[in-house]
């Protein structure tokens, strides 16, 4: 049963001199991204930044035990959510992120406008590796 907690935040974090917001609505927490480089540098810098997998199963287990849903959004567009309105789809539970739901379509679509011979080379690398990666796990 969750407990009785609500977060009421309106903030503005700078990483690298990108302002990530930061907002708090009662049981929703959103931070919007202003790029996929200042998630990672603000991954990569604060108490995710060694062993992101069993933080990230810890912060799940807090924010659905508080009952607390945690969105990311990259300019406005939602792209990951952790916590107790997280339903993660087969691309979360491939990730060893346990509990995030990601939503990489809009950003991707992004990308494949901008640079469509990258965006899809890059794309079909990622499903080779995942193809091999899924081969060799069926094997041991």
């Amino acid at each position: 049963m969750p407990l009785p907690l609500e977060v009421l935040a309106d903030l503005r974090l700078a990483v690298d001199g990108e302002a990530i917001d930061i907002r708090g609505t009662g049981d929703r927490l959103v931070v919007d991204l202003p790029s996929l480089r200042a998630g990672r540098r603000l991954l990569s810098s604060g108490p995710f930044a060694h062993h992101q997998a069993r933080t990230t199963a810890r912060v799940h287990e807090a924010l659905e035990l508080s009952g607390i849903t945690a969105e990311v959004r990259l300019q406005g567009t939602r792209i990951a959510r952790i916590g107790a309105g997280a339903q993660p789809g087969m691309l979360g539970r491939l990730l060893p992120f346990r509990g995030v739901e990601v939503t990489p379509a809009p950003p991707l679509r992004a990308a494949l406008r901008r640079r469509p011979v990258v965006t899809l080379a890059l794309i079909a690398a990622l499903l080779a590796l995942l193809g091999w990666w899924l081969l060799r796990s069926s094997e041991a």
